[in-house]
């Protein structure tokens, strides 16, 4: 008989036998040491956090009332260790499996709803012409309720995973990370610029 150990990850509650929670937890000290002094260390952890809870989710939904090593592992394949990532590889062709892909809304890239970047990184085109596509439907007759629809019923796209889902990129370690990255260095443009803009503003006002 195992013991088991109840937990909370990313809000939702799990259960774990004894060893299972001791691989998970080594698991988890081994990210947190490797992300927490990093530029965007603390997004990065929480995203991988909720991805493994996703990933545990899929299981308790199947029937699993108590995650083992076993399962455990399987989702530390599937996202991989940091230290596999530490020296960045060149990424052959045939080495590049698309994961699970799923259309949601482009929330970083919008212009009313997202609807438009999120049909462009689905099916891998620029949102300019989908956006332009939909301007000559709704020239053409198409009522704007189609894409009021889809706004409905497309989620947004609100974490890495769900962003990589989005492009159809694999949810791991690597690619996560990436996402929070570019997130922040958009961040940062966006000051910047809005930094160069007040300056000039100010300049032009002095006597």
């Amino acid at each position: 008989m195992k013991k088991t150990v109840n937990i909370n990850l990313n809000g939702i509650g799990f259960t774990l036998d004894e060893d299972a929670y001791d691989v998970l937890e080594e698991y988890l000290n081994s990210i947190n040491a490797h992300f927490k002094n990093k530029e965007g260390g603390a997004e990065i952890i929480k995203d991988i956090e909720a991805r493994i809870a996703e990933l545990f989710q899929q299981l308790t939904a199947a029937g699993k009332q108590v995650l083992d090593v076993a399962d455990v592992n399987n989702v530390k394949e599937q996202l991989g260790k940091p230290s596999d990532f530490d020296e960045e590889e060149p990424i052959h062709e045939e080495e590049f499996t698309r994961s699970f892909k799923r259309l949601y809304r482009d929330p970083m890239d919008r212009i009313i709803g997202g609807v438009c970047s999120g049909l462009g990184a689905y099916f891998h085109v620029d949102p300019v012409w989908v956006r332009i596509l939909f301007v000559i439907a709704t020239l053409s007759g198409v009522s704007p309720l189609v894409y009021l629809i889809l706004w409905i019923i497309m989620p947004p796209a609100r974490t890495a995973s769900d962003r990589l889902e989005m492009r159809g990129e694999p949810v791991n370690i690597s690619n996560i990370e990436k996402v929070i990255r570019e997130e922040f260095n958009g961040i940062r443009d966006r000051v910047d610029d809005l930094a160069d803009k007040t300056r000039k503003k100010f300049s032009k006002k002095k006597p």
